[in-house]
């Protein structure tokens, strides 16, 4: 055998079976087996084995044999970088198993699922789920604001930290900032619980909860959310969320100044058109504006 790197194939599963008997029958395996028992069943970090290997023959060879039973004793360094190893494998199986996908200010995307459900993100979003278990739990956690396709099959379950909303095949769009959450049903029926209450929502129907969490009963028109047909749509939401949402569509930062941001807004903006946008949504409540940059924009009332 080359002992340069017979040990790294050996690792890597990487020798002929000859190769292996061989090396199993050897007194080498004796001292080296141990070092990395349970090991094998994870992706190998880098670290110096062979070092370690030659390192534990010098001892075996100084080492005296008690009588009785045949026991080969390992230093505590090696149970100690054996442990290491075991604990590194371990947290590389737990954190990247994950999937996240985020996106940023004034974009959107489309993606397909382990299952085959869409979701499309809105702007300053993400989702996160267990790749390894996604198709047999099907449990999404979302940030901000997407749309869903579900494909049919079990339960899906999207979990936010103002809600949970669960869902056989169907098509809805979830909101959730801050201490707010909104969900507006276009297919099939929803099920959105939190802390206060469980509601079962319909296609045209929705809901959206106030600041102490209550669900609140809304109606919804369209077949899509109007954000995914370029525009955002509000009824009765503060000025502060107002400002927050043409922030992300526009990638843009607005100093509201001596404005009450906790009026009251029903309307709309379209995403393709800053100057329109600003007239739309400020002009309405005797509000002015001023373009400092394409990235900073001042409020003050008229």
């Amino acid at each position: 055998m080359e002992k340069d790197n017979f040990l790294g194939r050996w690792l890597a599963d990487d020798i002929s079976e000859e190769e292996k008997k061989e090396f199993e029958n050897s007194k080498d395996y004796l001292a080296y087996k141990d070092i990395l028992k349970g090991v094998d069943k994870f992706d190998r970090p880098v670290f110096d084995i062979d070092k370690g290997f030659e390192n534990q023959k010098e001892y075996n060879k100084r080492y005296k044999k008690p009588s009785g039973k045949k026991v080969i004793k390992l230093r505590p360094w090696l149970y100690a970088a054996a442990a290491a190893i075991v604990v590194l494998f371990g947290l590389r199986t737990v954190f990247f198993s994950t999937t996240e996908i985020r996106t940023e200010m004034a974009e959107t995307i489309t993606l397909t699922l382990p299952d085959n459900s869409l979701v499309t993100l809105n702007a300053d979003s993400s989702v996160e789920y267990d790749k390894r278990s996604f198709s047999e739990t099907r449990v999404i956690h979302l940030k901000g604001e997407a749309f869903f396709d579900v494909a049919k099959g079990s339960s899906f379950t999207v979990k936010t930290k103002n809600g949970d909303v669960t869902v056989l095949g169907t098509e809805f769009n979830v909101y959730s900032r801050n201490q707010y959450i909104e969900v507006q049903c276009f297919e099939g029926k929803v099920q959105v619980s939190n802390s206060k209450e469980t509601v079962i929502l319909t296609p045209g129907k929705a809901i959206k909860s106030n600041s102490e969490g209550a669900l609140s009963p809304q109606e919804i028109k369209g077949s899509k959310p109007s954000w995914m047909q370029g525009k955002s749509t509000f009824n009765q939401v503060t000025l502060q969320q107002l400002i927050q949402e043409l922030e992300r569509q526009y990638d843009i930062r607005i100093t509201a100044n001596d404005i009450d941001t906790k009026r009251l807004f029903s309307g709309f903006f379209v995403h393709n058109d800053l100057d329109k946008a600003l007239k739309t949504c400020f002009e309405p409540m005797n509000i002015s504006y001023t373009v400092n940059n394409q990235q900073n924009i001042s409020l003050k009332n008229k």
